[in-house]
């Protein structure tokens, strides 16, 4: 099981540990169920849990594509999840969908377009729903992104490849990149071990998940190079922590902390309110790479940087939504009931305001046109403050926020699109004057089908960093 230091290498020493020989290399020929295989940097004595980057740095360029890959590396992650498709034409690339409806400007199924085709399309923004705006990219080949990432010190886990892997195989090969490549899928344990023998220089993960729990023992003769658990809930038998031991003690211990039905709650956004809810957790249950949609603040974490206050100044002033005046002279919902998911509402499950769980945000959640709600915050010195808030949204336009305190009134002001309803953003409000004491603030919201509201912060004078509010921690 890892442990959370960072060790600083430099580049060459790094790329010989990974690919050299200062160590057997990765997906070695000699490994086997009794030499237990690891896709660790063998770093001393205190190996640092890796970073997993899913579909790329989708927060700041198009999932899946060559910027978003490489900025993913340059926040922190060692490995990254890439997803593929096959064109008509027989070229494999990066789509996660069977169709490029969600994430281009053009509708069809990957395996009725030729490569034309497909590169005549444009990648929208971050996720793409909505849809979100367009970009001047392009969706990239994987042999595009194996020149991109040629001498990176990264893994990438070829997701939703499995169906391709005699192609993935050839590909990799043919570049001298095979020790680049993770295989992965989630056969039986019959395939995973037929593959493994045929192919003992290639990288493979299996997945383990509800249906799939029996196979660890069925690994006799070949140890997969790590192994992916997946579980919702923590009762179940794959969640349980002296199966993941067992699992630690062969070989590698691959977690993801994207949403609760792969994580059981340990996820991104509980992580964000306390690590031990999520990272940590995972790290104690023996992690060895943990897969995030948040490299950069799980980085900073792993660095030992206080997430939970990230984007805070020791004078700023931070009101949870879910905090709000629960008086119905305060707030309005187009419902009379609450819409948070089973088991998911946080506060009053009869309130008609949707404080809800969405994987593991605590959140006001459904906001739709004509909705409002008030949050009362203390201000120990009166003055001009910048209010900022933490937001998502899948839909474009994004909606608006009109703030109203007991002195002003503003114009409604635009939120963005984030693309998804799992990733906030944090949007500059403008600036109020508050006195001291107790101020009430009331939010008023439009937008085209529901919006989720975090925080509301006051920063005096300007805000507080940046890239911190809108969880841009840059990489060391």
């Amino acid at each position: 099981m890892h442990t959370l230091s960072r060790v600083i290498l430099t580049s060459t020493v790094i790329s010989a540990l990974t690919f050299g020989t200062l160590a057997p290399a990765i997906g070695s020929p000699t490994k086997t169920a009794d030499q237990p295989a690891s896709l660790s940097l063998p770093l001393a004595d205190e190996p640092q849990t890796w970073v997993g980057a899913h579909r790329g740095q989708w927060r700041d360029h198009p999932e899946n594509s060559v910027p978003g890959i490489l900025q993913a590396v340059d926040d922190g992650a060692e490995v990254i999840e890439i997803d593929f498709k096959k064109t008509k034409d027989g070229h494999l690339v990066l789509n996660h969908d069977d169709t490029v409806n969600r994430t281009t400007n053009g509708r069809g199924r990957v395996e009725d377009l030729t490569l034309a085709q497909v590169k005549e399309l444009r990648l929208r923004q971050g996720q793409g729903n909505g849809p979100s705006p367009l970009t001047d990219l392009h969706v990239p080949t994987f042999s595009e992104i194996l020149e991109a990432t040629r001498g990176q010190n990264i893994l990438l886990n070829l997701d939703k490849g499995w169906e391709y892997r005699d192609q993935l195989i050839a590909e990799l090969d043919a570049a001298g990149m095979l020790d680049y490549g993770l295989f992965k899928g989630a056969p039986n344990a019959e395939e995973a071990n037929e593959f493994m023998a045929a192919n003992p220089r290639a990288q493979y993960m299996h997945i383990i998940d509800d249906d799939q729990v029996d196979d660890f023992a069925e690994f006799t003769t070949n140890m997969p190079d790590a192994i992916e658990v997946a579980f919702d809930t923590l009762e179940d038998t794959q969640a349980q922590p002296e199966y993941l031991a067992a699992i630690d003690a062969r070989t590698d211990l691959w977690l993801n902390s994207m949403w609760d039905s792969v994580g059981g709650g340990y996820t991104d956004e509980a992580s964000l309110r306390d690590p031990n809810l999520g990272w940590q957790a995972m790290v104690d249950l023996g992690a060895d790479v943990i897969q995030t949609d948040n490299v950069r603040m799980i980085d900073a974490w792993r660095d030992g940087r206080d997430v939970t206050t990230a984007g805070m100044k020791p004078s700023s002033i931070r009101a949870q939504a879910e905090d709000f005046l629960d008086d119905p002279a305060h707030y309005a919902d187009s419902n009379d009931h609450n819409d948070c998911v089973s088991g998911k509402a946080i506060r009053n499950p009869q309130s008609p305001v949707d404080v809800c769980d969405l994987d593991g945000s605590h959140i006001v959640q459904y906001i739709q046109d004509g909705e409002h709600f008030t949050l009362e915050v203390e201000v120990d010195r009166p003055g001009m403050y910048t209010l900022s808030l933490r937001h998502s949204g899948d839909k474009e336009p994004g909606g608006t926020v009109t703030v109203d305190t007991e002195a002003e009134h503003s114009t409604p002001v635009a939120l963005p699109n984030t693309t998804h309803n799992r990733a906030f953003t944090v949007t500059d409000l403008g600036k109020y004057k508050f006195d001291k004491g107790t101020n009430r603030i009331k939010l008023s919201f439009t937008h085209p089908d529901y919006m989720s509201v975090d925080w509301l912060q006051l920063d005096r004078g300007q805000r507080a960093d940046r890239d911190l509010m809108n969880m841009r921690i840059a990489a060391r």
